[in-house]
């Protein structure tokens, strides 16, 4: 769905929007990902409601391999290299929102950290925790969102000439999604448009196609579109999906430079 996700409506909204930190309702989530041959990915994400206020969690774990002389930080190619020095990411976020005057307001905490190869001391430990804070509101036949993401100061690593100043990601994002039946037909629409400091600016959206035959069962063809952070990355992404009575089978197909691939699959049991 172009990572268009701000204004998102599953359990991993959390990570886009605290605002979407999900509700007692919705189930955990596991995803795992490859990236090429070598670098993989696990995520996980539900949520609980106390009171008037939902609590989201979620975890996010890389590893893969990269050269020890590589620029840090990464590009996405460099998750599908093949070198000899290991790499481990982790992000964690939890995250809380309650709906006051028809708007749901969210702040989340989110700790990131990276293991990372150094030409100085071998490996390098990089960690921040950094806050988020985020709305939505219904807008039309839809959901509109806005985020303020990754706010948190500049860390520094060792290098073999000297100091790295290694800025945050900090972004702001505002999004809308809507979903309209048409008989057996559903049909789902994403869109946003993503802003970082030093100027970059990223449109995204998708489209999500749904056939029901029974209740119960249905399947989903998915499209998306957006602009990369790299040239690296190409700029569209397809997904599919099956819904068979309580279990939900989610896949996602992205792709980089070199013909190299990104396989997603989401698995649900509400």
């Amino acid at each position: 769905m172009g990572n268009a996700w701000v204004a998102g409506r599953d359990e991993y909204g959390l990570f886009h929007n605290p605002a979407l930190a999900a509700t007692s309702s919705m189930p955990v989530g596991v995803t795992l990902a490859q990236y090429g041959d070598r670098a993989f990915a696990f995520a996980t994400a539900s949520g609980a409601t106390v009171g008037s206020v939902n609590i989201g969690w979620g975890v996010h774990a890389a590893h893969f391999s990269v050269s020890p002389t590589r620029a840090y930080p990464y590009r996405i190619t460099d998750l599908v290299g093949r070198d000899d020095a290991d790499v481990s990411s982790l992000v964690g976020v939890l995250a809380a929102n309650m709906t006051k005057k028809g708007i749901r307001w969210g702040v989340g905490a989110k700790y990131a950290h990276d293991m990372a190869p150094s030409p100085v001391s071998g490996s390098v430990r990089h960690a921040r925790v950094l806050a988020d804070v985020g709305a939505t509101r219904p807008l039309f036949t839809g959901t509109l969102g806005l985020a303020v993401q990754n706010l948190g100061t500049p860390y520094t690593r060792s290098t073999a000439t000297g100091t790295q100043s290694v800025s945050v990601p900090a972004q702001v994002a505002l999004g809308w999604t809507a979903s309209k039946s048409w008989g057996e037909f559903d049909y789902g629409f994403a869109t946003q448009v993503l802003a970082r400091r030093h100027g970059f600016v990223a449109p995204g959206g998708g489209v999500d196609v749904g056939y029901s035959w029974i209740e119960g069962y249905a399947v989903n063809a998915r499209v998306g579109a957006r602009r990369p952070d790299t040239k690296d990355e190409r700029p569209v992404s397809l997904g599919a999906a099956l819904n068979a009575d309580r279990l939900n089978v989610e896949y996602a197909l992205g792709f980089v430079a070199g013909n190299q691939q990104i396989h997603r699959v989401t698995l649900r049991w509400r």
